[in-house]
């Protein structure tokens, strides 16, 4: 098309709008006219919720905005997800700044850039007034943000999703693959007295963990690498020996050396050197003897423990199975027989283990660490505190602390014990002396009735 003026040709604009409306940008079009045809997927609304939260730093809009769209997804209806419905919100501007704790400002701002993002469709009405309808031409409309537009944004989230996990299996990969090569770079700067290699790997090992991009990660993986094969050629021109002068080899005899002395334990005679008269003096210093002397001396600390002792929890605790179904009777329900065995009240803790909050991998720590029958009677104990009104915060983090204390030898289980046989004790004492005066009440007011 030529003009007549001489002005140049210029590209259709959008249309304009009267100042106080949305302007519409042609992303913004594109995914209302997409609204018009069958979509590719049906997500449910927790599924779409899911992928969103895992997925808050990877979308191409910022955290913030993610973090309201999560909100607006988890305020829709579950049924509004399925294939015959349209999620929708109707809420006004008051509502979501409560939902969100936003300013008007900004949840415009979250907005507009869901909706470049082609995330959900503004559908404005004749007032703008949100959570009405009114009645136009084409019949009646809604008015709020369809939320249907992520079910044609659903495989690009799969994907998304998809190259998330395999960079958080990269970022794994990497920073595992460091600390493997920090241990044997911290142990051979160690020998060389390199300390600036050591220095230089401590400070890789506390960058990787603030780095979330691979090309970062990989470099200092690479700057590792570097440091070990330096570290591991110094170590090699160090072991490797210096040439000597060999001696001459021309020589015939060797030389002399210097006799044995009394320094080195050797035996002298005073006689010559006859089978019929050959007598051998020790002179080292007690020789042998004083060798069996000194393995057959008392320990220097004779009360002191043995090392079994100081490692056993119990300290010389003896409880019998019938004591330990006295202070616990939870465990009753997991004991086959009235009297049963040491074997028996393990297999009862194990199950008891699992009722108070122990979970199977603390469980399996404190059989290696403590033995079966003293991570057995650690449950016991616990849930015979439990059983007497005690709170325990975060049992399974309690239970491992007492496997912890028992790998130093700092856990008394004795003492433990001690206190509930005497808890054990008052409450039955209590229980008889209640059950006398109950018996008395009743003989005295037996007395009273007629005969």
């Amino acid at each position: 098309m030529t003009l007549s003026s001489g002005m140049e040709a210029v590209a259709p604009s959008l249309p304009l709008s009267r100042r106080g409306r949305r302007r519409l940008s042609l992303s913004m079009l594109a995914a209302r006219d997409e609204l018009t045809t069958p979509p590719p997927a049906c997500p449910g609304k927790w599924d779409v919720a899911n992928v969103l939260k895992s997925l808050r730093g990877c979308l191409p809009v910022s955290r913030a905005a993610a973090a309201t769209l999560i909100v607006m997804v988890e305020k829709t209806r579950p049924e509004d997800w399925e294939p015959l419905g349209t999620p929708f919100i109707y809420a006004h501007n008051a509502t979501l700044m409560g939902w969100t704790g936003l300013s008007r400002s900004a949840l415009q701002r979250h907005i507009r850039e869901l909706a470049e993002a082609r995330f959900l469709v503004p559908q404005d009405g004749r007032n703008g007034q949100r959570g009405r309808r009114w009645q136009g031409q084409d019949g009646e409309m809604r008015v709020g943000f369809n939320l249907a537009a992520l079910r044609y944004r659903w495989p690009e989230l799969l994907a998304l999703a998809d190259q998330a996990r395999q960079n958080r299996e990269r970022i794994q990969f990497l920073r595992t693959a460091i600390a493997d090569l920090n241990e044997i770079v911290r142990a051979r700067a160690e020998c060389l007295g390199q300390d600036d290699a050591a220095t230089e790997a401590a400070r890789i090992m506390l960058a990787r963990l603030r780095v979330r991009r691979i090309e970062t990660l990989e470099g200092l993986y690479e700057a590792m690498v570097t440091l070990h094969e330096t570290l591991d050629r110094a170590g090699k021109e160090g072991t490797q020996p210096h040439p000597v002068e060999n001696p001459d080899k021309s020589e015939r005899y060797t030389p002399k050396v210097r006799p044995m002395g009394p320094e080195n334990g050797a035996h002298y005679t005073n006689t010559k050197n006859i089978q019929s008269s050959y007598e051998v003096v020790p002179v080292a210093a007690t020789g042998r003897k004083r060798i069996e002397a000194m393995r057959r001396a008392e320990p220097e600390f004779p009360d002191r423990p043995s090392a079994e002792t100081g490692r056993s929890a119990l300290r010389g605790f003896k409880g019998t199975a019938l004591f330990y179904l006295e202070i616990c009777a939870g465990l009753r329900e997991f004991c086959t027989s009235a009297r049963p065995s040491s074997e028996d009240l393990i297999v009862g803790a194990e199950y008891l283990s699992g009722r108070i909050g122990v979970s199977h991998h603390a469980w399996g720590q404190a059989c290696v660490v403590l033995g079966r029958l003293q991570a057995a009677i650690c449950v016991i104990m616990m849930a015979a505190r439990l059983e007497r009104g005690a709170i325990i915060h975060r049992r399974d983090a309690y239970f491992r602390a007492l496997v912890e204390r028992g790998a130093t030898s700092r856990l008394y289980l004795d003492r433990s014990l001690y206190a509930l046989r005497d808890s054990r004790s008052r409450e039955t004492g209590m229980l008889v002396e209640a059950g006398i005066m109950r018996s008395r009440s009743q003989t005295y007011q037996n007395r009273g009735k007629p005969a």
